[in-house]
């Protein structure tokens, strides 16, 4: 089921349109596609994340963090034009960040105790779109269902990770943010996925549905391609999360019946064994 949530100017959002000239010759030639390229950025409580840094004042303990991680994929990325209309963002098929329709946001550097990640990072989504006039984005966080149990030691970048697959009946970790801490050394874990996946009984034949797909759609209506961007926030996400607290898995690891998921969860806009989320407040706009 399509979860989107949507977001207004309420919540940090950017202000401003972008306008394209229309050509007046007659007759009229057919429109050559703009490129854009959508910033994101990576902060903890608003503080840009770095790897390495440590953060004071989070969740609901006031626990100091030190990340070890910050990535996430994200699909089907569209821009809303002024109309109300959308068009699919064509994205750069660079082989690296982006394939198909999916891109990988990964904002670790390998260095310092980000040790599990990767030297090279990426920010932004790139692609070409039909020339027209955009005032809003929308977003799927996470690898697609056609995607998400193909066999990672043969798919291609960015889904030949193994620190951001499960396995093949689960899937992908769509989003991957872990953190230590004196009061949780061995690590507080955030790991978005599919569960309740449903294996075929051939382990060599993945999974075909999931009954918690776990993949939240985010809408901003009010966004300037030229001068917005799209901030993924691990503070706000953790927000109303105990950090001191660890009775389930490390973190949460979006399984059912993981204590600290339903905060977790609901920051993502998702519901969580009968926890409904009011709205999300891990990405916004600046």
């Amino acid at each position: 089921m399509l979860n989107i949530i949507r977001t207004t100017r309420g919540v940090a959002l950017g202000a401003a349109l972008l306008t394209v000239a229309a050509c007046e010759d007659d007759p009229v030639e057919p429109a050559m596609p703009i490129d854009v390229t959508l910033d994101f950025a990576a902060v903890v409580d608003e503080a840009a994340f770095s790897c390495g840094n440590s953060y004071d004042n989070v969740g609901t303990s006031n626990t100091t963090i030190t990340p070890v991680d910050f990535r996430f994929y994200v699909h089907d990325v569209e821009l809303i034009a002024a109309d109300g209309s959308s068009v699919e963002l064509e994205l750069t098929q660079d082989g690296t960040w982006q394939r198909e329709n999916v891109v990988l946001l990964d904002f670790e550097n390998g260095s310092g105790p980000c040790v599990n990640g990767t030297s090279a990072m990426n920010t932004t989504v790139r692609g070409t779109a039909p020339d027209a006039t955009y005032t809003g984005v929308r977003f799927t966080l996470g690898v697609p269902e056609e995607l998400n149990h193909a066999d990672q030691t043969t798919a291609a970048a960015p889904l030949d990770l193994t620190s951001l697959f499960w396995s093949w009946n689960g899937g992908y970790k769509f989003l991957r943010i872990d953190h230590t801490s004196d009061a949780q050394p061995e690590g507080w874990f955030v790991h978005l996925g599919s569960t309740g996946c449903t294996p075929t009984g051939d382990p060599t034949v993945p999974a075909t549905s999931c009954s918690n797909e776990h993949r939240p759609t985010f809408e901003f209506l009010d966004f300037d391609l030229g001068i917005d961007e799209i901030v993924a926030d691990y503070g706000a996400l953790l927000a109303n999360s105990d950090l001191a607290q660890n009775s389930g898995a490390k973190g949460c690891m979006s399984f059912p019946g993981d204590p600290e998921c339903a905060v977790v969860m609901n920051a993502f806009g998702l519901a969580y064994e009968g926890s409904q989320p009011s709205g999300q407040s891990f990405f916004s706009i600046r």
